[in-house]
Parts: C-alpha cells; structure tokens; sequence
C-alpha cells in the first residue's frame, strides 16, 4: 500500500523546504513532487501523475492559481514508518489549512509497466537494428558455415574412427580367446597356492550340523527333520 499525503504552503520556497527535508531522511526523491503556480496549466496533471485524491483537485488548483504551493509525498515502506515520519514532519510545518479536503489516503499498489528493467536504463539485451546495421539472417550464413554436418557411420567418437587406446597401447581393446574358470596364468586358483583343498567339496551334503548326522532336539521331541 502506498500512503499519499498532502500539504498546502503559502510560498514555493517553503514547500521546496519540506522536500529537501523529507528526502534527506530518506523518502526517494521521485516519490516526492512541488507543484506551484509556475506550472499554470500543467497543474492539474501533474496532480494526477501524482496521485492526489481526486476530490481534493479542484481546492488545490484554485489554491495553486492564487500563488501556493503543493506538496506531494508518495510514502511506501522505504524507509519503513515513512508515512508516520513525514506527517511529524509536516505537522511542525507552517502548512496551509484546507479543511476537510482528503490531504492524507492510502491508495492500492498497481503495477508499473515500463520498456526497461529500471527507469531510464537503456535496452542493453536488445539490439538496434537501427543503428547496428544488422539486416538480420543467420550466423550460419555470416561465416560461410553449414548448420548440419552429413551423418557418417563411425565406431569411434574419436576423428577419422580411430581409437584412443592405439596411440599408446598396442594391443586390441577387448581379447578374442576363450576365457578361463582362472584370472590366473595356467588356470591356477589362488586356494591351491595355500590351502590344498578343492573350492567346493564334492562329498554328499547332511542335514546336521554336528558330526556324525546325530539330530538330538528332533530325536528327543519326536520330530522330523523336515515336513
């Protein structure tokens, strides 16, 4: 929400006064307008660029004719309490009464359309035809250059299908000979270098775990080993 607030003074000089003031205190300068009788019959818009209340208008712009002067503040959060800051200010001011003209509303935000990112900051992602002497077209054709290349069958994402394992190794990537049940050179197992004892045991399997078969807690409850 925006708070627009207003105040009369009887002299240019004065109302300008005030301005300074509130902007030193931090109040943006463009949110802060003088409008006094040296703009004749741009008053009235300047009024409504400044977003004075529409019931106030005609008792200002009598009052601006006659050599007053208005001040306009446009109070947001910037800086935060402005709007209570600046009708401090002015009520320690020597200000014109106008009775019970609306000097003091909040008006809803809307937004603000403009051609740039900033006010009064250049396009500086758009480029001028006018004054770039660009005619438009593609790059392509500015550096004599094909968009797509013709596709070629390759076995390699290296150029000319080579392989990158050839410029230092040479030797194929993958062997072609049949593969051993062994890593090792002759088909040796690492077991047989430590342990002389076969990787599985060929003997017939038991269903216990103690030696010699004995099954004690099934044969003392009667059961079966197995459903």
């Amino acid at each position: 929400m925006t708070t627009i607030i207003t105040r009369l003074f009887d002299a240019h000089a004065a109302a300008s006064h005030a301005r300074e003031r509130i902007i030193f205190c931090g109040v943006p300068s463009r949110a802060v307008t003088v409008i006094g009788p040296a703009e004749g019959n741009d008053a009235r818009p300047l009024m409504e660029a400044a977003h004075v209340h529409p019931d106030a208008m005609d008792t200002y712009a009598t009052a601006i004719t006659s050599g007053k002067s208005l001040l306009v503040v446009r109070t947001t959060y910037r800086p935060l309490t402005a709007a209570t800051m600046v009708r401090d200010m002015l009520a320690k001011m020597d200000t014109v009464d106008t009775g019970d003209v609306v000097d003091d509303y909040y008006m809803t935000d809307t937004p603000e359309k403009a051609p740039s990112i900033l006010d009064e900051h250049p396009l500086f992602l758009t480029l001028r035809l006018d004054t770039s002497g660009y005619d438009g077209g593609r790059l392509s054709d500015a550096l004599a250059m094909r968009m797509v290349s013709p596709r070629k069958e390759r076995n390699s994402a290296k150029g000319r299908s080579g392989k990158r394992s050839s410029g230092f190794w040479p030797m194929p990537l993958v062997s072609r000979k049949d593969r051993g049940s062994s890593v090792m050179p002759g088909g040796r197992h690492m077991s047989g270098g430590f342990w002389p004892m076969g990787l599985l045991s060929r003997g017939n399997r038991s269903n216990s775990s103690i030696r010699g078969g004995d099954k004690p807690f099934s044969r003392a409850l009667g059961w079966p080993t197995t459903s």
